[in-house]
């Protein structure tokens, strides 16, 4: 019965450090995106922020949506590692999971209230109001 024990024990040893290690040592990357490290690290910036502000601009709630952009987000900063100081990736990368964090918590909380607020208005998310009285002169 140890024997069976031990060897499971093993297995699972094995497969976790096989599947972990090259994750963390070679992490997968987009090696089509070919550019500078400044360059780079300023276009996945502002792809970065436009992603936060179409989302928080439509109240869209779809986490798988917002994953899959995000994944290939983060496949490009990958591809930026050999070619750019650490800590310039590391503060980015921090900055990209601090967003995906806060626009969650934004579709889980926030987003069906605004949706809610917008459909007893009347008016539809992203929509400037109107002003339907005439300027004061």
């Amino acid at each position: 019965m140890i024997g069976i024990y031990t060897i499971a024990l093993s297995y699972l040893v094995i497969v976790g450090f096989a599947s972990v290690i090259p994750q963390v040592f070679w992490p997968e990357r987009d090696d089509t995106f070919d550019v500078d490290c400044a360059d780079g690290l300023r276009i996945l910036h502002d792809e970065l922020d436009q992603v936060r502000l179409d989302c928080l601009s439509s109240n869209v709630v779809d986490a798988e949506a917002l994953g899959e952009t995000l994944e290939s987000w983060d496949l490009r900063l990958n591809a930026l590692l050999n070619r750019c100081d650490e800590d310039k990736v590391h503060l980015l990368n921090k900055y990209r999971h601090r967003v995906e964090l806060n626009l969650q918590r934004y579709m889980r909380e926030d987003a069906p209230l605004a949706n809610q607020v917008a459909d007893t208005l009347g008016s539809t998310p992203g929509q400037a109001p109107t002003n339907e009285t005439e300027p004061a002169l």
